[in-house]
């Protein structure tokens, strides 16, 4: 089984209609039972408030949230965030802070060239299907 830690950057690209590769990437990962896609709560918080500065309803969040476990936000991974050495903005801490609070093997995908840095240095691999090529 392979698991993977969505990151917002990702999830954003996709429900907002900005990268096909994107949405494709979780509908293919997500329907595939050898597949587990994790992220923490944090996630849900972030999509609601883009949404709702987007005028976007907030219902547009379950078409992934409903896909993914959802880790929650404990002492564990905030102290898991503050010990990061590599500079992620806080947020970014929080969701690396969950991978490794849970212990998690898994590949870190996300948009986000800061985290992606971040999450190499730590050890994790890596996936940016953003940047993924579409075929013509």
């Amino acid at each position: 089984m392979t698991t993977f830690y969505l990151d917002t950057s990702v999830v954003l690209w996709a429900l907002l209609g900005h990268s096909p590769s994107a949405a494709a990437w979780i509908d293919q990962v997500t329907a595939q039972g050898e597949h587990l896609v994790v992220s923490s709560r944090i996630l849900r918080t972030e999509l609601t408030r883009v949404l709702r500065r987007e005028g976007l309803p907030v219902s547009r969040r379950d078409e992934v949230l409903d896909v993914l476990s959802l880790a929650p936000i404990t002492e564990g991974v905030l102290a898991a965030a503050e010990a990061i050495q590599p500079h992620v903005k806080t947020l970014d801490a929080i969701h690396l802070g969950s991978v490794i609070a849970m212990g998690l093997d898994a590949t870190i995908v996300s948009h986000d060239t800061a985290m992606l840095a971040a999450a190499t240095s730590l050890g994790y691999p890596t996936h940016d299907p953003v940047a993924e090529r579409q075929p013509s």
